[in-house]
């Protein structure tokens, strides 16, 4: 027995060993290189001088970035990994949802399986930990990191008022996203941020109140306006697309999207599994968001069809009103830069079948610096905009302009605290077709 048990953990023990030393000695820094690249694709489309105008003329905005995990500074253009202000400046992105990863399962050891698929097994050593600590981070719990992330963007926020640098601005009503879209229309150079929490490991459980309502709430106060209860594994709150069990909402999950939605918090779904979006579902009144994914029915090699979503959760999120941000990884949309314009048309597809607007409910979610290596660095954004321009049915340039921000734009505006629906028609307006938009201080249009 003994024996046998040896052979099982000697390997484990031995990987993770080179792995911790790995760390150790190549440092933080270079595990961010190596696990943030850019995907090559010789056949991404050149951006001609139309879709440059166009690009630069539009609010974009992205749902997913987990940049907040590593030791880079947002203010500074990096050297590597995908997202810093400057580039964001260069790529023409307004609101960017900065999104804090916590725990993170080691890949190897034991495998297990859920039905056919491999399994990610929440009890696996805590890479997040391991990396916490080797950057000099707070790593005795997961809130402990989270707070620790909400404060390094705070910081950044503030330095960049301080030192007159592009502004980022975190946005906590939606009289903020207003003003957000006044400034930059008068030509102001400031970048939004949303907060958002992917994984509630936590919540009602690690904290002293142990009270989910008590937990929500102080994830609100932090500036926290973005919740997604599961990550990569099944927690106390609902099972993952990618874990062992892969059940539904617990009481403890229902508790804390029913909190989440009352606050004026986004309910994210991405990573649920399809069990715990049916509850989230019936559970909510208010539209839904998966803020990084790909689809089932166009996963192309490497493409994992555990990590995206199935035509019923689709669909579910679509009947809610809400909105999915389609990814730019091999995993999530397949080998070629030009698959992801193939999600978003897939996704469109079905909405039009269900006899809604077909463009109204799809957006970016590129899952920036989160260990993938998309296509493309966001300073390189417009690549994505001459992909859905240059491909063999291209996109309106009114489809292009919803997909690349108004949507988020809107479910923002409604959600965010003091949101309406009234209220997001108002803020993010579509340009008329000789590029007019609504003045939002007096209701006329300027150009």
């Amino acid at each position: 027995m003994f024996r046998k048990l040896l052979k099982i953990l000697l390997p484990l023990f031995i990987v993770v060993l080179l792995f911790l030393a790995g760390i150790k000695l190549f440092g933080a820094e270079e595990l961010d290189q190596w696990l943030n690249r850019i995907a090559s694709d010789p056949d991404a489309p050149v951006p001609e001088e139309a879709d440059l105008a166009l690009h630069r003329s539009m609010f974009i905005a992205d749902l997913h970035a987990d940049t907040l995990k590593w030791d880079r500074d947002l203010l500074e253009r990096g050297l590597w990994g995908h997202l810093d202000v400057p580039r964001m400046v260069e790529g023409s992105v307004a609101l960017q949802s900065f999104t804090i990863v916590t725990r993170s399962p080691f890949p190897f050891g034991r495998e297990r399986f859920q039905g056919t698929e491999k399994c990610v097994d929440g009890d696996r050593l805590d890479i997040a930990n391991v990396l916490a600590t080797v950057q000099g981070r707070p790593s005795d719990s997961a809130l402990a990191r989270a707070v620790y992330q909400i404060e390094r963007l705070k910081e950044a926020a503030a330095r960049s008022r301080a030192e007159g640098r592009t502004e980022l601005r975190l946005l906590l009503t939606a009289e903020d996203l207003r003003q957000l879209v006044i400034d930059r229309r008068n030509g102001e150079q400031v970048v939004g941020a949303i907060l958002g929490i992917e994984g509630g490991h936590w919540v009602g459980a690690e904290s002293a109140s142990g009270s989910v309502e008590k937990d929500m709430k102080m994830l609100f106060d932090l500036g926290v306006r973005q919740f997604a209860a599961t990550h990569r594994f099944d927690n106390g709150l609902a099972g993952s697309s990618e874990g062992c069990e892969r059940y539904g909402l617990t009481q403890r999950g229902e508790r804390a999207l029913l909190a989440a939605e009352a606050l004026g918090m986004a309910v994210d779904l991405a990573h649920m599994s399809e069990a715990g979006m049916k509850d989230a579902a019936r559970l909510l009144s208010k539209p839904l968001m998966v803020s990084h994914t790909g689809v089932k029915g166009q996963c192309v090699e490497p493409c994992r069809p555990a990590r995206n979503l199935s035509d019923d959760q689709i669909r579910l999120v679509l009947e809610s009103g809400g909105i999915i941000g389609i990814g730019y990884w091999p995993y999530a949309v397949g080998p070629s830069i030009w698959h992801i314009a193939d999600a978003m048309e897939y996704t469109m597809l079905l909405a039009k079948e269900m006899g809604l607007e077909a463009d109204a409910h799809v957006s970016l979610g590129s899952d920036y610096d989160g260990s993938v290596q998309p296509f493309f660095d966001v300073s390189e954004l417009s690549l994505l905009t001459a992909v859905m321009r240059q491909r063999p049915q291209p996109f309106s340039n009114e489809a292009i302009r919803n997909i690349a921000g108004l949507n988020v734009c809107r479910y923002f505006a409604r959600i965010l605290p003091g949101g309406s629906d009234a209220l997001a028609l108002d803020i993010c307006a579509t340009p008329s077709s000789d590029g007019a938009v609504p003045d939002l201080r007096s209701g006329s249009t300027r150009r």
